[in-house]
């Protein structure tokens, strides 16, 4: 018994001290050869017991990166920071790369006194206004502001109704081509403005909104500017002088609409003056050809080529005689549509404006657009238009039939055509270069055609 007792006990001795070896420290004589800790945990050594300072591919810390400095054997093997923002460190990038975010991680485009990166991949943001600003689609309580600028630039308003202005408007982002909107302005007021593109700042200008329908105003009206600057720069100073509060014009702003240099040689050019405190609507001309660089220059709503306003008492269309205009044609519906609407029937005059003439006396080739007598002529009677403007013709020309005062006023620029035909119900005809200043006043219209002399040689008044 005593014997087996003894066997009992060394049994018992060797299992205990095999149990102590499997659960203490490592049994090896190294430091540590094993490929992983054989620690309970990831790693709760303060350095790795491993050979090497350490062989894990991934730190072997519970969060991603819990190091001040990588415990990695190159700088840092990470290929995006290992920060929880895109880059929130306070040196340069810790990226062996000099910087690998593609855009900046501020909220505006730069504003940083230095970049965060060892290199500055911001674009500077400097360049010129290389096409003043000009206005559109003005409103009783708003208005749009255009300008182009070279290279692209940020697009800021800065206006206020005193020249120390006070607020601002901004769109985000960099363009060549601008424009920004003005809402919540008051009916009829005058405000200054200044437009900011980066480093490029304006002269400070004037414009006026909208006025209520009871308020007189005076707008002007011409076309075919197309070929000689010369001339239309004589044209905008006379306006200038007429001081109107809008101008129309009835196409052909250019000679070839896909050259992009004429539209500010031709058009913008001499008119730069004038528009920075006149807002301008134009209807598209042969000439522009659909081009994108007309289209560009212009915003009368998601349709260039047909548009409306209202402006006072008087209802405004513009249309694209170079589309159909037969009864089943799109554009025909629109016309009916918008002629017929309360804002239409409810304003004291009614003003259409389009490239082509129903009617010419002043070419030999052209008697008129046939498609547009036949089937726009008759919306116009029946919808009570008072005033058709039109060029396409380079000479004035006014007609009154049927209620209607057709007239043509292609003198803005462009080679004069000769007296052809005649029809008699025009009671006006002059080949010249001129413009046509339309005074509106309650229920009186009066239309007063000038030369490039400053002469008032023809003058009509529609009453009511």
């Amino acid at each position: 018994m005593k014997t087996n007792l003894i066997a009992l006990l060394l049994v018992s001795l060797l299992l205990f001290g095999f149990a102590c070896a499997k659960s203490g420290d490592d049994d090896d004589r190294s430091k540590d050869d094993d490929a992983v800790d054989d620690d309970t945990t990831l790693d709760d050594d303060a350095i790795d017991d491993d050979a090497t300072p350490d062989d894990d591919a991934i730190d072997d810390d519970t969060t991603p990166d819990d190091d001040t400095i990588d415990d990695d054997t190159t700088p840092d093997d990470d290929t995006i920071d290992d920060d929880t923002t895109p880059d929130d460190d306070t040196t340069p990038d810790d990226d062996t790369t000099p910087d690998d975010d593609t855009i900046d991680d501020d909220t505006t485009p730069d504003d940083d006194t230095i970049d965060d990166d060892t290199v500055d991949d911001d674009t500077v943001c400097t360049c010129q206004i290389v096409r003043l600003p000009y206005l559109q689609r003005v409103v009783q309580d708003g208005i749009r502001i255009m300008w182009d600028t070279y290279p692209a630039g940020t697009s800021i308003v800065e206006y206020g109704p005193t020249p120390d202005l006070g607020q601002q408007t901004q769109v985000p982002g960099l363009t060549p081509l601008h424009e920004v909107i003005l809402t919540g302005l008051d009916t009829g007021a005058s405000y200054y403005y200044r437009v900011r593109s980066c480093d490029a700042t304006s002269d400070v200008y004037q414009f006026r909104t909208a006025p209520d329908f009871d308020t007189p105003f005076r707008f002007t009206a011409y076309a075919d500017s197309q070929d000689h600057p010369e001339i239309h720069s004589v044209i905008a100073g006379l306006v200038e002088e007429a001081a109107p509060d809008l101008m129309i014009h009835s196409g052909d702003i250019v000679a070839t609409g896909w050259t992009p240099s004429e539209f500010q040689l031709k058009f913008f050019g001499p008119l730069q003056d004038v528009l920075t405190h006149t807002p301008i609507y134009v209807a598209i001309g042969n000439h522009e050809g659909e081009s994108i660089f007309y289209y560009q220059s212009f915003d009368f709503g998601d349709f260039n080529g047909r548009y409306t306003f209202t402006y006072g008492n008087t209802f405004f269309l513009a249309f694209d005689a170079q589309l159909l205009v037969t009864p089943t044609s799109p554009q025909y519906k629109w016309i009916v549509e918008q002629l017929s609407s309360p804002e239409a029937q409810n304003a004291e005059f009614r003003v259409v404006f389009f490239h082509q003439p129903p009617y010419s006396e002043g070419w030999p080739g052209f008697e008129g657009n046939l498609l547009i007598r036949d089937f726009i002529d008759p919306l116009l009677e029946q919808y009570h238009v008072d005033v058709a403007f039109s060029g396409h013709t380079h000479d004035y020309e006014h007609g009154l039939l049927n209620g209607v005062n057709y007239y043509i006023v292609g003198g803005g620029g462009g080679e004069l055509d000769v007296w052809a035909r005649d029809f008699p119900f025009f009671l006006f005809y002059r080949s010249c270069h001129h413009f046509v200043r339309v005074d509106v006043e309650a229920k009186t219209m009066t239309l007063t055609a000038i030369d490039t002399d400053g002469v008032e040689f023809d003058s009509y008044q529609i009453v009511h």
